[in-house]
């Protein structure tokens, strides 16, 4: 008796540990540590019951069951409801889709519950972030919320990783111009490429990603050359500091279509593109908050 135990456990441990990448990835899609054995011991498996379940995976048996009870309500696993109660897992496609919906709804049910105590939140301060992560994600939350005028300055990476974003941002109606280093024609997008490419990606000691959204919040990044280290990066939806960074985004851009006399340096895409002609929210909101003198007339030419 004491050997056949020996050899159960020595099986035990040998199916753990072939089964740790898949207990790490189902932590990660909000698994408890035994409901992520539970479903990584029936995954591809034939059904099997409570009890030879607790014992495959070296649980208690009433703990396995309540795991299993929690994995039947997040759609994880069936139960057979005949005598023997046998126990599936639910093919992976449909338990990620499912996954999936339920944290779509529970996204929006959050966005709802939290919109109305973060309207009229102002907040000034400039924020450090410092995960790859972060920056990619506040860049595309910004995108978001963009409603009127993006300006960018972004290298390869950064563009390419943002692409679906900045085009989404222009199919609703927002004017999206970017300065780039390798174009990547991004529908709805006006790409202003720099002439000097070369020598900018050689010299520069990262991948940029300068980002600015209705003049009311803006993103200073540098990245490592393969996107996965921050050397430095800034947020902040201080109103000034929106306004003054979108106008330098906005001579940056101009400089470089005039610099590189193409197509775009005359395009109708880069009229008005300076703070005082595109009157975009963010200056409309510090004049409210500061008040002071700005020119009514929205078609005033660049500076």
């Amino acid at each position: 008796m004491t050997g056949l135990r020996f050899c159960l456990t020595l099986v035990v441990v040998v199916a753990t540990t072939n089964d740790d990448s898949l207990r790490k990835a189902l932590h990660g899609l909000g698994f408890s540590e035994i409901e992520a054995l539970v479903y990584a011991f029936l995954v591809g498996k034939e059904p099997a019951t409570g009890y030879r379940i607790s014992h495959g995976i070296g649980k208690p048996t009433a703990n396995t069951y309540k795991a299993i009870a929690s994995l039947v309500q997040q759609g994880a696993v069936q139960v057979d409801e005949g005598g023997t109660r046998f126990i599936r897992a639910i093919e992976l496609d449909e338990l990620l889709a499912g996954l999936e919906r339920r944290a779509r709804e529970h996204r929006e049910a959050a966005r709802a519950a939290l919109a109305e105590r973060n309207a009229g939140v102002a907040d000034e301060r400039v924020y450090t972030l410092r995960a790859r992560d972060q920056v990619l994600e506040r860049a595309r939350a910004m995108l978001g919320r963009a409603r009127e005028i993006v300006l960018g300055d972004l290298f390869p990476g950064p563009l390419a990783a943002l692409a679906d974003d900045l085009a989404a941002a222009a199919a609703r109606g927002v004017r999206v111009v970017v300065k780039v280093y390798s174009p990547l024609d991004v529908p709805g997008v006006a790409e202003v490429p720099e002439a000097d490419a070369a020598r900018a990606l050689s010299e520069w000691p990262g991948q940029q990603l300068s980002l600015v959204v209705d003049a009311g919040e803006h993103l200073l990044a540098l990245l490592d050359a393969t996107l996965a280290n921050v050397h430095q990066a800034v947020w902040s939806r201080s109103t000034f500091l929106s306004c003054l960074h979108h106008n330098h985004v906005a001579m940056e851009i101009l400089h470089t279509a005039w610099k590189g006399r193409g197509p775009r340096a005359g395009a109708d895409s880069l009229v008005g593109l300076s703070l005082l002609s595109s009157r975009p929210a963010g200056l409309r909101r510090l004049q409210e908050l500061i008040g002071g003198p700005i020119s009514p007339d929205p078609e005033a030419e660049d500076r």
